[in-house]
């Protein structure tokens, strides 16, 4: 495995869905815990799994389909290689750093790792999908939900013995977008995150975009009123309490789309295309 496993069953003694009111009494939202969740902290998947479980066990001979779904941690992985957001891409030193039609140099985004879900989503140009965008933060909120093809900039590149780029050879940051990577869970679905296979989770309208659904990347939201918003961080900055995302400022900018939102991508098996959605 290239990820590291998201070890659910112990996961589900951190947030015992039938113990959780006794452990937990002042979370805000008791009421809607058996709701389905968008995951970035383990609490979300926990209880998203118990939500599927309990469905499930009514329909045993239902076909699922499969899908990899990712809890993120904070910082930099032990692997370069690893789905991440932001930090230090799985990129050759050797290759050229990608620039806009202006000259400008892109900024890293995020990379998606599909090594360990090839019999998902079958074969690919590469292992890693490196995902490059304009530096520009009105991106995030604004031009990724255009049909600007420009915003973004792929690179496909398969796992090998060669040099990185390092800190020093990447432009500076205009997105200041803080490093986390996923912990990488197989389920079935309906799962809303960031996944790998499956079936879109449309947050609006169904859009019919070339080739097959490849994954979708949601937004970082991490649960700022429980313990563990990341697997590895035991509790949220200590800030006044916020209702929103605002509140982790002081890491940098967490990855996100407009409020919430999150972007589907297609690949037709020579040209990737997506669409952004928000609430």
């Amino acid at each position: 495995m290239i990820h590291e496993i998201f070890d659910i069953e112990y996961w589900k003694t951190v947030f015992p869905f039938q113990q959780f009111d006794e452990l937990f009494p002042d979370y805000p939202y008791l009421d809607v815990l058996g709701e389905e969740w968008e995951v970035t902290s383990p609490f979300h998947l926990v209880m998203n799994e118990h939500r599927r479980q309990q469905t499930t066990a009514h329909k045993p001979r239902e076909k699922h389909t499969l899908i990899d779904i990712f809890v993120w941690a904070y910082g930099e992985p032990s692997k370069r290689e690893v789905t991440k957001m932001g930090g230090l891409p799985y990129f050759p030193a050797s290759r050229p750093w990608p620039k806009s039609v202006q000259g400008e140099p892109l900024e890293f985004l995020a990379q998606v790792c599909f090594k360990d879900s090839s019999d998902i989503c079958g074969s690919l140009p590469g292992d890693i999908l490196i995902i490059f965008v304009r530096p520009d933060p009105k991106v995030l909120y604004d031009d990724a939900f255009t049909d600007d093809r420009s915003v973004f900039h792929f690179e496909w590149v398969s796992i090998a013995d060669f040099p990185l780029v390092l800190t020093t050879d990447l432009p500076t940051s205009k997105l200041n977008i803080f490093p986390c990577y996923g912990l990488i869970h197989r389920t079935v679905e309906p799962m809303e995150g960031t996944k790998i296979g499956g079936t879109p989770s449309w947050i609006q309208e169904e859009v019919a975009l070339q080739g097959q659904f490849l994954f979708q990347m949601h937004s970082i939201a991490p649960e700022s009123f429980l313990p563990y918003p990341f697997t590895n961080v035991p509790s949220r900055p200590g800030l006044p309490p916020m209702f929103d995302y605002v509140s982790w400022d002081v890491l940098g900018y967490q990855l996100g789309w407009g409020e919430r939102g999150q972007i589907y991508f297609f690949f037709d098996g020579t040209e990737i295309s997506w669409v952004a959605q928000c609430s």
